[in-house]
């Protein structure tokens, strides 16, 4: 692979925020990447050297979401006005650790864009009409995800796995209940808390240069302070320690929805952490059981040999925490059993006799094609940097890449599928046209 690194920056300002820059003079775009750790493992917690009721499920997604209608000093009108009259984009949303931030500009309004990013970011007043507008929306949300079987086979897996109380058991958006607590005060306390420059990561890709990027940075966001008095809490003390998951015996829990025509099957346990070392090579070994239809044996068996699911995958979902190890599929009620018990052996198959080099190697170039293709943009770029500095991979993280996907044995594949996979304490959610046995 091609070396891509021509000219990469990490600088912090003086009050926190981080910054990663990469010039790409090929076209006269740029893209700002990042992230704002104030995600949905916030919600539900009281932290710290709080006297503050803890915010309740849904809040940080909630926040996210209203940043784009008002600030102190523009209207949702204005803010959607100065940003797509130059032909950019400015997305902002809720995300299980961090609140996602994506914009794409034209380099020549750079300032135009940036001055409303800071200015959603720092300042939004929370209109109490669009606070019930959001609510409004959501419940129409709750509403069609409850009525989805695939919705509800994912939610009911993810509450399976990891116990009430984990900061990964409950939904980003909250529940029908929790939504309905929150207010513009609890809007108001929570971004007060949460949203900081010591918080703060930006990734900056695209016809830039980096000195001039790095003083518009300062002079935009250089004077957000954080007062680190007596009252307000330290970065430390806004830190959240994601418990490890413990794994118990299988469980099953099905939602009979008689007047659908299709089944969802999820089941799953616990995954690794993204810091894991053995995160490289899980991802490779899921590839072959279910993370690419051209190669995954779930596909091949289950869906094209068997003819038992319209759709099959599995996916590795690492994180801070330990995120979920999960497969699923769309069956014919009639074939829910069967369906199950073909995952269920595939699994086992991988994991008590592994994968071939064959399919290391199909795997393998997959995976590095994949990505290198996600840095023809500088979108991907940066994309890519935003997540290499989240969990401290390395700012060459996506320069090593290949070599690192390149130097996975088969026996370090296979001994990870034999570590981390456990077919007999599965989580197992069924939604749709399917009754319980009640025999087990």
């Amino acid at each position: 692979m091609a070396q891509i690194n021509q000219v990469r920056t990490r600088r912090q300002l003086s009050n926190g925020v981080t910054l990663i820059i990469q010039e790409n003079h090929f076209n006269p775009t740029a893209s700002i990447v990042g992230y704002l750790k104030a995600g949905s493992i916030y919600d539900g917690t009281l932290l710290s050297n709080s006297e503050q009721n803890s915010p309740p499920l849904g809040t940080a997604d909630f926040v996210a979401e209203m940043l784009m209608n008002g600030t102190t000093t523009r209207t949702w009108q204005q803010i959607a006005g100065e940003v797509e009259s130059v032909g950019a984009t400015i997305d902002i949303w809720g995300q299980r650790e961090t609140i996602g931030i994506v914009s794409d500009l034209l380099i020549r309004d750079f300032d135009t864009v940036l001055d409303v990013l800071q200015d959603v970011l720092r300042n939004p007043n929370f209109p109490v009409e669009q606070i019930d507008k959001h609510r409004y929306q959501l419940h129409s949300t709750f509403m069609a995800w409850e009525d989805d079987t695939y919705s509800i086979a994912s939610r009911m897996l993810r509450e399976l796995v990891y116990p009430e109380g984990h900061p990964y058991h409950h939904r980003v958006q909250g529940t029908e209940y929790s939504i309905n607590q929150i207010v513009q005060q609890t809007l108001i306390d929570f971004h007060q808390r949460l949203y900081r420059p010591d918080r703060l990561v930006l990734v900056i890709t695209g016809d830039v240069d980096t000195n001039q990027v790095i003083s518009k940075m300062d002079d935009v966001f250089g004077d957000w302070s954080v007062d680190l008095g007596s009252e307000t809490e330290s970065a430390a003390d806004l830190s959240i320690r994601i418990p490890e998951v413990v794994l118990s015996k299988p469980t099953k829990q099905i939602r009979s929805m008689m007047d659908k025509s299709q089944a969802d099957i999820a089941l799953g346990h616990k995954g690794v952490t993204r810091s894991n070392p053995d995160c490289e090579a899980l991802y490779l070994m899921n590839q072959v059981l279910g993370g690419s239809a051209g190669i995954a044996r779930l596909f091949n068996r289950v869906r094209d040999i068997q003819g038992l699911a319209y759709s099959v995958w599995s996916s590795l979902a690492p994180a801070t925490g330990e995120g979920a190890f999960t497969a699923g599929a769309g069956v014919d009620p009639k074939n829910v059993d069967r369906a199950v018990e073909s995952i269920l052996q595939e699994i086992r198959s991988i994991k008590d006799q592994g994968i071939t080099a064959e399919e290391l190697s199909d795997a393998q170039n997959l995976t590095v094609g994949n990505f290198v293709l996600t840095l023809e943009t500088n979108k991907g770029v940066a994309s890519a940097l935003s997540i290499a500095q989240l969990h401290n991979l390395g700012l060459d993280y996506i320069d090593r890449h290949e070599e690192i996907y390149r130097q996975i044995t088969l026996d370090q594949v296979n001994a990870v599928a034999q570590k981390y996979l456990f077919p007999d304490q599965i989580c197992l959610a069924i939604a749709g046209p399917y009754q319980a046995d009640t025999t087990t």
